[in-house]
């Protein structure tokens, strides 16, 4: 019994190949390492040709050309295999050619060069359904082969012995043709990778056969593959000309939202005509009450063995199963040659009897199907592309850390991400163009495998050395550009994703970049169910850029977040946690679920602080376009402005925002001005939606922002389930918990974790990271500790506090349990009260919940660390809650140099009561106020847009920032109109807890008079009011527009030169220079009376105020800059590093 197994083009030419030249592994160099080349395309299978014309019109010169070096490299255009065991070249393959007019050395104005080609979809013969088929390249519609010549004799055509004709005499072959949907390309959910031809409604569709020679009363086979839209079921009626085939029924759709949007059939019909006249004519008819489309239409005949036309490949099943062969072709020629092409890189020229009744006799072996290509000279096409190809060898590198892959248009910028990992992170890092791994790994195709292939070469070359991959670009659904959104430049700079199988189902669909982190043998065929669940074994993040200037721009806030964009500060303990309200089936499931996440990483000691921001505990509006909830987009852009290490959204969604009550829009995103750059997870539908080129989704732009937004986003590209995106919700922080114990995590290590423990089939697939893996996420990687309170070592017996009790917290910094004594800095203490206990609203479909959140602090204040060691002494103030619970301490400690910064926490206290031994206390606090510097006056001018009130307060036992009493907060009213409490602004000095800073800043405040009046109290409740006026000038404000600071770093001197808007002005600006605790060691201050722009004369030598060298490390400079003629002030902040 003969047979094709279930087999693509690949498996049969790697096989042959393997069986011909003993390949056994990839290749240590690319053949493409050495020589020119020229890249062409194809698009149909048959017989090509390159001739002078196509040298010459390629800029190769015939003189310089020996035909006997011309070599053809290529591996044919099927799709690569997903599964990773499943066989494929490990290179490029040489293919054997014709060449006439070689052997004298020249290429001649006759000579050519002829090659078989396969087209992008293969047919090939399904020994178990018994009939051809063909595979759809769902990338491509052009093979491409290499051309090169120059470097060693190629490889040519040998032509089989002759052989005398026995055995069966076949004088029919087996054909397959089918047609390739060309209309109106349509994919019913913008998602996977099936694309079908839009019918319409009730119409016919007609596609004609050219077959001359079928033979009359053989049987036919046509295979239909249709699909329907309707509401109530439908159906298609098939005939070949005027006789009826059959019907294939369509079942009904419902047009709910998340169901499937059509149904497919699939039927093969058998006819057997009498007599066949070409064209064969196949009409397909849809029903009136629905939409109809065509997937495949294929027609597999018995055809006359004879010369035809044009070139045509032929294959005979009764062949296959016979020892010997004779093929007799009719109105044979002499110019007539055939090849056999079973081995698509090895053709075999046959021997051709010519009688004199023009049929020509081919001897052949049987025992397999062999495929036969028959063709004249002249019947030869020309290649459709033509590119020259700069030398690449991908395969000979070492495997890095962080391997890259980006279009070449943007390679500047993804170089220079590499080289900051390199220097900054010691990362070994490797970019590579996406068209260089086509080349080498896909025979020149856009094939997303491809890129998963490279991947798998570099992690198996050395075992646990490759970590992360960087897709830098874009992706989109639409491989082919079927939807003319993107111009053939614009395509090319894309980096694929991979798309599913399943491309009617809007939530069973999905595109993932997954695919390309799934590296073990028997992964990768990942099939659309929980058989399908592979595991990750490399981080794999996309930069969805679309043009060199958003390369830029996400490169830039990656090298600023990892250095000055950090932005230390407490700021990267927060998470903020925003949840969705009401849902019908569902009341308070993700109001619940967010709860439950916070919970999780806030227990214990765990350093981090949740935010709790659900929709149900803010007041909603009703408006002609429904439910809003303005104070929760101001609440979320506040958290932004503050900073928050991660923002983590449950509940509703779409590509433009969050909620139906729209808490986050795509205009709040472009308004978005946060320095803190947060990581966004975003558990709602298609809020990355990053694969669709024809719009441009909120997660995206939340990236792209170049003046705010996110770092990264770990967000879904297509509708989800509430229940599985708790699975992979509970499992990011399960992993952030776990690899935050030694520090800092990489993104692409708490990804590669998240997903590979909340595997749960195709639901959880299209959750993308748009982020670089190899990123820092910004958390302290070392712990600050409490040891002791009021000289109590800290432990399992809970210490109690009590109000108006002075309280003693010592502590240190560690790193791996053990005391980091070179750590010089500051921690900043928060005390809180106990946890509040709140219920939201029970509004829409959520009843009132209860959930609790530290909200009540009772100190905050920042005391020095020396030799890794710190104290903190305090008041406890009046207004706590006086019932015993529990409480909870938050540090964070910032080095003065360049050390790691830590965090940590302590629960195991009680507070409440009273203390005894309290001393009395009637004396109000003192306050201070400032518009933008200590220097203002009272009565002065400033101009905008930004104001700064500063309130330097004062008092013995300490300033009162609780809220458990009422009316005793710290309070601003501006010109007495709404009161606004300050208690979050307000920091104490530096080992002082009596006396602080609050700073408020006014945006945009109008031109006129203003009066500010505040109110404070201290620990005791003694009161104290202060007020101030001020006048915000019509003057357009003074502003920096640029800062340049060179050298930096620096050995000897540092020279700043200010881009300001005033010149002519008279100006005094001041040089602060910090080290990273906040200890002032130099200030200078310049003053110019007709100021010149840009500013220069501003130097600093790396010395302290008393003129001794400073220690080398990272310092933070200020420049404030003031008019002497309207009062208005200018800051700039930046770091400098002494290297000396």
């Amino acid at each position: 019994m003969f047979g094709w197994k279930k087999r693509n083009n690949y498996e049969l030419a790697v096989w042959l190949f393997l069986i011909g030249c003993g390949l056994k592994g990839w290749a240590q160099q690319s053949v493409l390492a050495e020589g020119p080349w020229l890249k062409i395309g194809i698009t149909k299978t048959g017989v090509y040709k390159l001739d002078a014309a196509f040298f010459a019109g390629a800029g190769i010169g015939l003189s310089a050309l020996d035909p006997r070096t011309i070599q053809l490299f290529g591996n044919g255009g099927a799709a690569l295999p997903q599964a990773n065991d499943k066989s494929r070249p490990h290179g490029l393959l040489e293919n054997a050619v014709w060449v006439t007019g070689e052997t004298d050395g020249r290429f001649d104005a006759g000579d050519a060069v002829y090659f078989f080609a396969e087209s992008p979809h293969p047919i090939y013969y399904d020994s178990t359904a018994r009939r051809f088929t063909h595979q759809i390249n769902p990338y491509t519609d052009t093979t491409y082969y290499f051309v090169t010549f120059g470097q060693k004799t190629g490889k040519r055509i040998a032509t089989q012995p002759t052989v005398p004709p026995s055995g069966a005499v076949i004088t029919e072959f087996d054909d397959y043709t089918f047609y390739k949907p060309a209309g109106e390309m349509t994919n019913l959910v913008r998602s996977g990778r099936e694309w079908l031809e839009y019918l319409g409604i009730g119409t016919e569709k007609t596609v004609s056969f050219n077959l001359p020679g079928i033979v009359p009363n053989s049987t036919a086979l046509i295979t239909s593959e249709v699909a329907g839209r309707a509401l109530i079921n439908t159906q298609f009626q098939l005939k070949w000309g005027t006789q009826a085939l059959g019907t294939q029924d369509i079942e009904s759709v419902t047009d709910y939202t998340y169901d499937r949007k059509g149904r497919l059939n699939r039927r093969t019909f058998s006819v057997t005509p009498a007599s066949v006249e070409s064209p064969v004519r196949l009409a397909l008819a849809y029903d009136k009450s629905g939409q109809g489309y065509l997937q495949n239409l294929a027609l597999q005949t018995r055809r006359e063995l004879r010369w035809y036309d044009q070139p045509f490949l032929f294959r005979s099943l009764q062949a296959a199963g016979q020892k010997t062969v004779q093929y007799r072709i009719q109105q044979a020629n002499a110019a007539m040659q055939v090849w056999d092409v079973t081995n698509r890189q090895i053709p075999v020229s046959m021997m051709v009897t010519l009688s004199d009744k023009q049929e020509g006799t081919l001897a052949a072996e049987g025992n397999r199907l062999r495929e036969y290509l028959l063709f004249s000279p002249e019947q030869a096409s020309a290649p459709d592309v033509v590119t020259a190809v700069s030398k690449q060898d991908l395969q000979s590198r070492e495997t890095p850390d962080l391997l890259i892959v980006t279009p070449a248009t943007w390679r500047v910028q993804a170089e220079r991400l590499a080289d900051f990992r390199r220097t900054n992170d010691k990362l070994d890092v490797w970019v590579v163009s996406s068209q260089e791994v086509y080349n080498e790994f896909a025979s020149g195709q856009p094939d997303p495998t491809a890129i998963r292939d490279f991947a798998r070469l570099l992690y198996r070359r050395t075992p646990g050395k490759l970590k992360y991959l960087l897709l830098f670009g874009d992706a989109t659904f639409d491989y082919k550009n079927y939807t003319k959104l993107l111009t053939p430049a614009q395509l090319a700079q894309t980096v694929p994703t991979y798309e599913s199988r399943e491309s009617m189902h809007p939530v069973l669909s999905y595109s993932s970049d997954d695919y390309f982190g799934f590296l073990e043998a028997a992964e990768g065929e990942w099939n659309e169910d929980f058989s399908g669940d592979h595991t990750l074994d490399i981080g794999v993040g996309r930069l969805p850029v679309k043009s060199a200037e958003e390369a830029r721009t996400v490169v830039d806030k990656l090298i600023r977040y990892a250095t000055t964009g950090k932005l230390p500060g407490d700021w990267q303990t927060k998470i903020a946690f925003v949840a969705d309200d009401g849902d019908r089936d569902f009341p308070n499931i993700h109001q619940t679920d967010a709860d439950r996440l916070a919970q999780l990483i806030s227990t214990g000691h765990s350093p981090f602080r949740a935010e709790k921001l659900y929709l149900d505990s803010f007041v909603q509006e009703t408006g002609a376009s429904g439910q809003k909830a303005p104070v929760v987009n101001q609440a979320i852009t506040k958290a932004l402005n503050d900073g928050r290490l991660i923002v983590n959204y449950t509940g509703h969604g779409g590509e433009t925002g969050w909620a139906e009550e729209q808490v986050v829009t795509l205009q709040d995103i472009l308004s978005w001005r946060n320095q803190r750059l947060p990581v966004f997870v975003t558990a709602t539908c298609q809020f990355g939606r990053y694969d669709d080129p024809g719009l441009t989704s909120g997660a995206e732009l939340a990236l792209l922002n170049p003046l705010g937004g996110g770092i990264a986003l770990l967000t879904t590209a297509r509708p989800v389930y509430a229940s599985t995106n708790y699975l992979l919700n509970n499992a990011f922080y399960e992993a952030l918990a776990r690899n935050t114990a030694e520090g800092a995590p990489r993104l692409g290590d708490l990804i590669r974790l998240t997903k590979n423990n909340s595997l749960s089939g195709s639901l959880n697939r299209n959750f993308t990271l748009l982020g670089d893996p190899s990123m820092q996420l910004a958390y302290p990687p070392a712990q600050a500790v409490l040891t002791r309170i009021n000289g109590k070592v800290t432990g399992s017996k809970a210490d109690t506090l009590r109000a108006l009790e002075t309280v003693r917290l010592e502590g240190e910094i560690q790193q791996g349990g053990s005391l980091v004594s070179r750590f010089n800095g500051q921690v900043k203490i928060t005390l809180f009260d106990k946890a509040d206990t709140l219920t939201t609203n029970g509004t829409e479909y959520s009843p009132p919940m209860r959930y609790t959140e530290y909200r009540s602090p009772l100190y905050t204040g920042q005391v020095r660390v020396q030799n890794g060691k710190f104290v903190g002494q305090f008041v406890l103030p009046k207004d706590l809650d006086y019932r015993f619970g529990q409480g909870k301490v938050f540090l964070y400690a910032v080095p003065s140099d360049s050390l790691v910064e830590a965090a940590g926490s302590y629960d195991n206290i009680l507070i409440g009561g009273s203390s005894p031994s309290a001393t009395a206390d009637t004396r109000p606090p003192v306050i201070k106020l400032y518009i933008n510097d200590t220097t203002f006056t009272d009565g002065g001018t400033v101009s905008g847009p930004l104001n700064t009130l500063i309130v330097r307060l004062s008092d013995e036992n300490g300033i009162n920032i609780a809220r458990n009493g009422i009316g005793h907060e710290l309070v601003l009213w501006l010109n007495d109109e709404t009161p606004v409490i300050v208690n979050e602004y307000y920091v104490t000095d530096t080992d002082d807890y009596r006396r602080g800073t609050v700073r408020y800043v006014w945006k945009n405040l109008p031109p006129g008079a203003y009066t500010v009046r505040l109110k404070a109290w201290d620990v005791y409740n003694n009161p104290a009011e202060s007020s101030l006026k001020f006048i915000v000038s019509e003057q357009p404000a003074l502003v920096m527009r640029s800062v340049a600071v060179t050298p930096n770093p620096f050995q000897e001197q540092t020279n700043f030169r200010i881009e300001h808007n005033r010149p002519g002005d008279e100006l005094e600006t001041t040089l602060m220079i910090a080290d990273l605790s906040g200890r002032i060691v130099n200030e200078r201050v310049y003053q110019c009376s007709d100021c010149e722009t840009p500013l220069t004369g501003l130097t600093w030598n790396g010395a302290m105020a008393s003129g001794a060298a400073v220690q080398r490390g990272v310092y933070v400079y200020r420049l404030i800059m003031r008019s002497k003629s309207d009062g208005s002030i200018a800051t700039y902040v930046g770091k400098l590093l002494y290297i000396r």
